[in-house]
């Protein structure tokens, strides 16, 4: 596997040295500025929660926002797909992907996907006007400029094993990579030490001398499948069966543990797994065996349910991106 990862790094370092020396073609959108909200490791840096964060940043400078995503393992037939106009959700989270379908959910800007995001930015300008797009997970994508890069790092897991994949989990070598970033955000650091923290804002200031914010990922609320809020402090003394479909499961158990449940268990599924009705019977009788009070997943998860199933204690954990130390986009030139 090592081997792989070393072949991985050559094909991915020659793929950069085309497009730093304009060999590869790479496309404008003009009267748009773009934000790359990115990574430098697959998944489970927290992306979904920051790109809300930024989008409602960017309202509130009053900016024309939407979103762009790639929409991974989404089912359409037709490209750009306009999940969301800002109003009206027009795609299922089958056809779009999960991320765009949460975005659609929780924010009220355009969401569009495709697998052309050049396309997609042409769409947005041409049929919303807008002076701002966010471009969910692109920081690879390198064939469609953007006037700033934020790439995310993962307290738990920050230079992604030092290996690219598939022998680490780095799509790109960490130092090229974080080469090409406007500035940082260190995520998830209430799963790790203080002092863990300040090791990766020193490495990550003194390497690349760029503006490095700090955020977490806490719980924001706790909901049955009705939608109805219920207090956080259920969880507390409680036996908890978690289930997800996540890059990194182990993340949404220590979120979990941080409401002081008195056991839990974890069933894990694949990333962006799309859940069937025999998935569902699997977590039921797991929570039975082990007498479980309640059932908890991510929103991310369970937006892919199938809707006539019914689950008695399920919970649905929304997850909120709160920075503790914000310098993002500040010195960002703003249009």
């Amino acid at each position: 596997m090592k081997i792989l990862s070393y072949i991985y790094y050559f094909i991915t370092s020659f793929r950069n040295f085309l497009y730093d020396k304009g060999l590869l073609p790479i496309y404008h959108v003009k009267g748009v500025e773009i934000i790359c909200i990115g990574n430098i490791s697959v998944g489970g840096t927290g992306k979904t929660p920051a790109v809300q964060f930024f989008v409602k940043k960017l309202q509130k400078m009053g900016k024309n926002v939407a979103v762009v995503s790639r929409g991974y393992r989404g089912k359409r037939k037709n490209e750009p797909c306009l999940v969301s106009d800002g109003r009206v959700i027009f795609a299922s989270p089958q056809e779009s992907g999960d991320e765009p379908y949460i975005h659609a959910l929780n924010l009220n800007v355009p969401i569009i996907v495709s697998k052309n995001r050049y396309h997609a930015c042409l769409f947005a300008r041409k049929h919303f006007y807008v002076d701002t797009i966010v471009l969910d997970d692109g920081f690879q994508h390198r064939r469609l400029a953007r006037n700033w890069d934020v790439v995310l790092v993962d307290a738990t897991n920050p230079f992604g094993g030092r290996y690219l994949l598939p022998w680490g989990t780095l799509r790109e070598s960490f130092k090229n990579g974080a080469k090409r970033a406007e500035e940082f955000i260190i995520t998830k650091s209430d799963l790790v030490s203080e002092r863990e923290v300040e090791k990766i804002k020193k490495y990550l200031k003194s390497s690349f001398h760029k503006e490095i914010s700090v955020a977490k990922h806490g719980v924001h609320s706790l909901r049955d499948m009705a939608g109805n809020l219920k207090p956080l402090f259920w969880i507390q003394g409680k036996r908890v069966l978690i289930f997800s479909g996540l890059a990194n499961p182990l993340n949404f158990e220590k979120t979990v543990l941080a409401l002081e449940p008195s056991y839990i268990e974890r069933i894990d599924f694949m990333d962006h797994h799309n859940f069937k009705e025999k998935d569902l019977l699997r977590i039921e009788r797991r929570a039975e065996q082990m007498e479980a009070d309640y059932i908890l997943t991510t929103e991310k998860d369970f937006v892919k349910f199938p809707k006539h199933l019914n689950i008695p204690n399920l919970y649905v954990l929304k997850i909120e991106f709160t920075m503790l130390e914000d310098h993002s986009l500040k010195t960002w030139r703003i249009i």
